[in-house]
């Protein structure tokens, strides 16, 4: 979990800078403290799922940059020795499988809501689009104010520029792949 800290405090500070931007003007742009963007900065915070979707938003970088660890090896990857974010009080557990690459365009995460799981998205920008899979159990969406029902198997595509909510309201976990596309 340091690394990952690190790995956020250090690109977020690294972004912030090349645009030649203050903590103020940062926090103007992504809606997040001022307070709270130092802290992170200095890994003295550790940011929910909300907060690095803010910061991703407001200063137009991928989500995955914030949690990529720069590593150029090709290795087999064991999504349980990848250090997780939590949101929703440790109840959605998100694992940045795939960081986002310019070539390809994407990034993949693979994420686990336990009962009682809820987060919101703030809209991405216009062009990003989201693929997702449900591999175990059922998922609650919100997508323009329509809501989706996804019993595994199943999957939803849709354009992400606006306000998207996943929820796990059951008794079992919820497993889902998600593919942001920008």
């Amino acid at each position: 979990m340091d690394n990952l800290l690190e790995n956020i405090g250090s690109t977020l500070k690294k972004t912030r800078t090349e645009k030649g931007l203050t903590l103020e003007a940062a926090s103007n742009l992504t809606g997040v403290s001022k307070a709270m963007l130092g802290q992170i900065e200095r890994t003295e915070s550790t940011p929910t799922v909300s907060t690095l979707w803010k910061i991703a938003t407001g200063l137009k970088i991928p989500f995955s940059e914030l949690l990529n660890d720069k590593s150029d090896e090709d290795s087999a990857l064991f999504i349980d020795n990848v250090d997780p974010v939590y949101e929703s009080e440790g109840k959605m557990i998100l694992y940045n499988v795939f960081p986002f690459n310019p070539l390809a365009g994407f990034e993949y995460f693979y994420i686990k809501m336990l009962p009682g799981a809820n987060h919101t998205s703030s809209p991405h920008k216009a062009s990003t689009e989201e693929y997702v899979v449900v591999t175990k159990g059922t998922l609650e969406m919100i997508i323009k104010k329509k809501k989706y029902v996804l019993k595994a198997p199943s999957a939803i595509f849709f354009k992400a520029d606006e306000f998207h909510s996943y929820s796990n309201p059951y008794d079992e976990e919820a497993v889902f792949q998600n593919v942001v596309r920008y």
